[in-house]
């Protein structure tokens, strides 16, 4: 995370060493190139969350599944930590974020109903899951984050 406001401080100064015109050039190439790789790594962290998510198959009232979403949702949540989004769409980004570990915490929730043999607190969990979900695709949506905002399609209906 660190690396990118050094790069985006090198690009600057570096610009600044010519005229206004290659500042404009090189800071718009800077910047694609980041949105590129943010777009590239976050697309990457949704495919491999949601391949391993879909592995597991179609979730029942078996906490056993519930746990193993939950496990596939925290371990996406740490690798996404890992991409660093350019500054125009860190908000968004972060707000992603804070979307994703509710939907994680409410996937727990889920399992720790069904373990308890709750069944209506679970069904009010996946409620809650279900909604932080759809917050999840909108603000991967806002952030640029294409393919983070497609529906998953193991949920059980």
């Amino acid at each position: 995370m660190r690396r990118l406001p050094i790069l985006i401080i090198f690009a600057l100064s570096v610009a600044a060493c010519g005229s206004s015109k290659e500042t404009k050039g090189t800071t718009s190439t800077t910047t694609s190139s980041s949105l590129q790789a943010f777009v590239t790594a976050g697309n990457k962290v949704c495919q491999d969350t949601d391949k391993r998510i879909m592995s597991l198959g179609r979730l029942t009232r078996d906490p056993r599944g519930w746990a193993k979403t939950a496990d596939a949702a925290r371990s996406g949540i740490l690798a996404m930590r890992k991409v660093s989004p350019p500054p125009d769409r860190a908000q968004a980004f972060q707000r992603m974020m804070r979307y994703a570990n509710a939907l994680a915490l409410s996937i727990q929730e889920v399992r720790n109903a069904l373990v308890k043999k709750d069944i209506d607190t679970a069904a009010a969990a996946q409620l809650a899951a279900a909604q932080f979900l759809n917050k999840v695709h909108e603000t991967a949506k806002n952030a640029g984050l294409t393919f983070c905002q497609q529906p998953l399609t193991n949920w059980p209906a």
